[in-house]
């Protein structure tokens, strides 16, 4: 008959809704606070594991994605060459801002701002951001009523190096939700990963060869998160 709706097949998949769609948009603009904890997966010198946690406020409505975090570890140095450095924490802000399509995939920048103390010093800086990714919903389709089933949201942020005189740490930051942040609910699962280029620590700025030589030593190292997220 003429202006009917097409009838779809009992399983079909859309990588994404329309902005509007009841799946996604908790609570459009309004800022939803939310915390996190999980364990984290370090490089550079640090020992191997750390406990992390955090919170903070998030909007992922139809095309305005934005959050803004406080978080703290309890990772210390074990391998920076200044011998006893028995104790030490890491604590850090960022922030972020992204416009997404239609489609799904959205871009934006941001910033960060993390310092580590230790027993025997103190360091940090600010890092701005840039980039982007994609939300995906699978959905199961019964006649004209559409149910999202599984969703998950990636991303990939370049880390510039900003502030940090000390190694110029700079690299890809990968994310991953589970589900999407976009989708209704108020549990998630969330990994980053970070792959840093960075040069050896400058410790006397005013002795020009000995920062040449630390500026030139140049390493690669990643970092790795696993955390639970409680949105409110």
């Amino acid at each position: 008959m003429l202006g009917a709706k097409p009838k779809l097949s009992a399983q079909q998949a859309v990588s994404q809704p329309p902005a509007g769609d009841a799946d996604q948009q908790p609570h459009g603009f309004v800022p939803r606070p939310f915390v996190y904890a999980g364990a984290g997966l370090m490089g550079g010198g640090y020992a191997s594991l750390a406990a992390k946690g955090g919170g903070g406020l998030r909007i992922d409505s139809g095309h305005f994605l934005a959050s803004a975090q406080g978080w703290y570890d309890n990772g210390h140095k074990t391998n920076d060459g200044t011998g006893n450095n028995p104790k030490g924490h890491d604590r850090g802000l960022v922030g972020a801002t992204y416009y997404r399509l239609s489609s799904g995939w959205f871009a934006g920048v941001g910033a960060r701002w993390s310092q580590l103390s230790t027993t025997n010093y103190t360091k940090g800086g600010w890092w701005p951001t840039f980039g982007g990714g994609k939300d995906y919903f699978h959905k199961t389709c019964a006649v004209e009523d559409c149910i999202a089933d599984f969703s998950m949201r990636f991303g990939v942020d370049y880390v510039l190096p900003g502030t940090d005189h000390f190694n110029a740490l700079q690299g890809p930051l990968l994310s991953f939700y589970m589900p999407s942040p976009s989708a209704k609910g108020h549990l998630f699962f969330r990994e980053t990963i970070g792959i840093y280029e960075f040069h050896k620590t400058v410790t006397d700025p005013s002795n020009k060869i000995l920062t040449q030589q630390q500026i030139g030593s140049r390493s690669v190292t990643s970092f790795a998160e696993l955390t639970l997220m409680y949105r409110f």
